[in-house]
């Protein structure tokens, strides 16, 4: 007895439908992957990315007066731009310890100190350090943003401001990983943001400004970077803390 064939379609040369690029999706099949020329981009970008070296954030980078504004870092200069930034501080998240990432020359932590408020600081710059006022210069390590030397959840905040866009795209990464490793519940962030992004990774520079902004991310992008962390926004703390309105600050509490 011949086994009883199956009936169906016979594809031939003739009948086979014909295939299209894997790339091109008609409508009502998926697309996944609508974004792929920018994630072409974002790749070229990062592995295209060096870092500064530690050794060009010398003394003549912190206290000489290229910037705007004689925006010098010595401690009255920075007390006249700090404002009422120190008390806003102490005020919105009353810290009993406070870590600053990327401190610089630790003012921060000297206007901190003069109202009470333990802090200690991180950056890789030993002119940093240098110039430190002397009340908190022991205070300052000299290490690397994405190797953090603290311990997991020991300081209540910590604070990152105008460090991020002097960074590598995969710095940032590791960066805002190390904040939030080491915070027990707020890290408060400022940095520069790609002004008019054409989409979620589109990155900029801002050279004419500082020669090291090197990255400018997506704001939404960086804030992405925080929930994969475990973190939420505080949207109430950052209209708070945003006195100035520039629209550069984040804070991101641990859930």
């Amino acid at each position: 007895m011949q086994p009883r064939r199956l009936r169906g379609r016979r594809y031939n040369r003739r009948t086979e439908p014909e295939r299209r690029p894997a790339s091109v999706a008609s409508v009502g099949e998926p697309n996944y992957e609508p974004f792929g020329p920018a994630v072409m981009r974002f790749e070229q970008m990062v592995l295209d990315q060096r870092p500064i070296e530690p050794a060009h954030y010398d003394e003549g980078y912190f206290a000489s007066g290229w910037r705007a504004d004689d925006n010098r870092y010595d401690l009255e200069t920075r007390r006249r731009i700090e404002g009422p930034h120190p008390q806003l501080i102490k005020d919105i998240f009353a810290p009993q310890r406070v870590l600053d990432v990327g401190c610089g020359p630790g003012f921060l932590i000297a206007l901190l100190d003069e109202l009470g408020v333990e802090a200690d600081g991180v950056d890789f710059s030993l002119s940093a350090k240098e110039l430190a006022p002397p009340s908190v210069r022991e205070r300052l390590a000299i290490a690397l943003s994405t190797e953090v030397p603290a311990a997991d959840r020991s300081y209540e905040l910590v604070v990152c401001r105008e460090l991020l866009e002097h960074l590598t795209i995969v710095q940032i990464r590791k960066t805002i990983a190390e904040l939030c490793r080491v915070s027990s519940r707020f890290v408060y962030v400022t940095t520069r943001f790609h002004p008019r992004p054409a989409d979620l990774l589109d990155v900029t520079t801002q050279l004419d400004i500082d020669p090291t902004h090197i990255t400018l991310l997506a704001k939404d992008l960086v804030r992405c970077l925080f929930v994969l962390e475990g973190f939420r926004r505080r949207s109430d703390l950052e209209g708070r803390l945003d006195w100035a309105g520039r629209q550069r600050v984040l804070v991101y509490e641990r859930t």
